[in-house]
């Protein structure tokens, strides 16, 4: 199977012309809201130019209604009876919604890709035990409760670091200092320890190794150790952006200068669209990730080839939204994120232990 092109229903001849002979397929998907709706061939653009039709027409004039189909879990064999029952050339590869996942040509069964179909689009998170991977409508590597364990495992120390600057800046502040100078060290000191804890953790170089395999398969290269290596450990679709984004604007929002607050909501939003990515980048760089070891690369590598091998056999490539938001794994790290805080809540409640929530 290669990868292919697709046009809309509504386009004309011109464009179909030219995605085909990008495809060197021999045959152009035709889809409508994602689903395949027929294929263009060359001979049927050939009988639409000899018609007399025009670049600018519509694509219905070219259209082939009953396109040669295969799902993308069925065998070589299935295949090739395909080939046989529709005298193609060319078979256009879906799942079980009919959304187009690629094509397939003869040729290809004598020599197959040395890549597999990958999806365009990869999400993870990294977790204590490796390396979690999903396209939204599939995952790989640890399991729900690993990315629990993530949750619980940064909420955990940004609590230990945050109770340790409470019982500080209460000491300060016995001492006589200002209030303000006081909460801006407290303030400074819980996030130099709580980058200082995530960089040291071993769940920084899973985050490195998380990057760079997902760099890896979005750019179409083999999952090897040395391509993975080679790959950058920062990715623009990393949720530390988000984070940075969300800092940034709230630091300037909830600031105490005495401006408009109108205008102050808007410098925030201007600052934020501005420095989110760059500053997100820099933040991934020295605080979120570091040089993975060849173990923490080998599980990426591990979780990586899991997914593909699980997209390429899957019978649904696309899933709704509810699903992909539940593969995300962001609640289940809410929840452990929730457990800890429970737990402190907990403790403070029937102890005689204060602990600041």
């Amino acid at each position: 199977m290669r990868a292919t092109y697709h046009v809309g229903v509504e386009q004309t001849l011109g464009f179909a012309a030219r995605r085909l002979r990008e495809n060197s397929a021999g045959i152009l998907p035709v889809v409508y809201e994602a689903t395949l709706r027929g294929v263009v061939t060359e001979r049927s653009l050939a009988l639409a130019l000899g018609q007399g039709h025009s670049e600018s027409d519509g694509i219905e004039a070219a259209f082939v209604a009953e396109p040669p189909v295969v799902k993308q879990y069925e065998t070589g064999a299935e295949a090739l009876r395909m080939f046989d029952r529709m005298n193609a050339g060319a078979l256009v590869v879906v799942d079980d919604d009919y959304r187009v996942v690629g094509v397939l040509r003869a040729s290809d069964l004598y020599d197959p890709p040395t890549l597999a179909n990958r999806p365009a689009l990869i999400g993870g998170m990294a977790t204590p035990f490796g390396v979690y991977l999903t396209t939204g409508t599939l995952s790989a590597g640890p399991g729900g409760l690993a990315l629990v364990a993530t949750g619980a495992l940064l909420m955990g120390m940004l609590s230990v670091i945050s109770i340790g600057c409470y019982y500080l800046l209460d000491w300060l502040l016995t001492m006589q200092m200002p209030e303000l100078l006081a909460n801006t060290i407290a303030s400074l000191l819980q996030f130099v320890l709580f980058a200082l804890g995530f960089r040291l953790l071993p769940i920084s170089g899973t985050h490195a190794a998380e990057h760079m395999v997902v760099h890896t398969i979005e750019r179409g290269e083999e999952l090897t150790p040395q391509i993975v290596r080679r790959m950058p450990r920062v990715h623009p679709r990393c949720g530390t952006n988000l984070a940075v984004g969300a800092s940034i604007y709230t630091s300037i929002a909830l600031n105490p200068v005495p401006i408009d607050l109108e205008f102050k909501l808007l410098i925030a939003l201007v600052a934020t669209l501005l420095l989110w990515r760059r500053v997100g980048a820099l933040v991934q760089y020295w605080i979120t990730t570091k040089p993975p070891t060849d173990r923490q690369i080998e599980k990426g590598i591990q979780s990586g080839k899991a997914l593909l091998d699980k997209y390429n056999q899957s019978k649904r490539i696309h899933a709704g939204f509810a699903i992909r938001l539940w593969n995300s794994g962001i609640f289940h790290v809410m929840a452990g994120a929730f457990l800890v805080a429970g737990i402190l809540m907990a403790i403070s409640a029937f102890t005689p232990i204060e602990i600041p929530i």
